[in-house]
């Protein structure tokens, strides 16, 4: 992907009126708060409602992180447009994504114009990508078409060129787009 920054990557979708699932590819967990800051602020400023997902137990310290970052968590929670929510994968992910549906279908009656949802980074060990690509795949399946727009952060710093070369494949196969913020320090 030739797009310099999430913006670039994202609005064109947007503009065409699709809702794009985009995986981005970082150097470390380090380089995750910015984009995300960057990711929600855009999905603010086109009238989405904002979800995090968090790792249990990572809740505040994901709050913490995005605020440093920039963007104004206590403001989008307090007015209701950002939801921090610890994400349970003990479950298949078919029964995953169920209520995401739901709350989507709430969100839009209730005025949002789409989903903004990004979530915890995966990797860099090849068994974090192959667990959750179901999960991806679910997510795909339910939210094809619909107005959601999905960042999926994925760790490769530090990977062997061949094992990266990897990781991107298994991750392209679950969504529509690449980022590669990996060179970014």
């Amino acid at each position: 992907m030739s797009a310099t920054t999430l913006a670039a990557a994202i609005e064109p979708a947007l503009e065409r009126g699709d809702c794009e699932h985009t995986a981005v590819l970082l150097r470390s967990v380090e380089a995750l708060p910015p984009v995300l800051a960057s990711f929600y602020s855009l999905g603010a400023s086109r009238n989405g409602w904002l979800a995090h997902g968090s790792l249990p137990g990572q809740t505040d310290a994901d709050r913490r992180r995005m605020t440093e970052a920039g963007l104004d968590v206590a403001g989008l929670e307090a007015a209701g447009r950002l939801a921090m929510i610890e994400l349970d994968l003990s479950v298949s992910p078919d029964e995953w994504v169920k209520p995401w549906a739901d709350l989507l279908e709430n969100k839009l009656a209730s005025g949002f114009d789409a989903m903004w949802f990004a979530r915890f980074p995966i990797g860099p060990t090849e068994d974090e990508v192959a667990d959750v690509l179901p999960f991806e795949a679910a997510w795909t399946s339910c939210f094809r078409g619909r107005r959601v727009v999905t960042l999926c952060p994925y760790i490769v710093g530090g990977l062997e060129d061949d094992r990266r070369a990897t990781h991107r494949h298994q991750v392209s196969t679950a969504h529509d787009q690449i980022f590669d913020a990996s060179d970014s320090p």
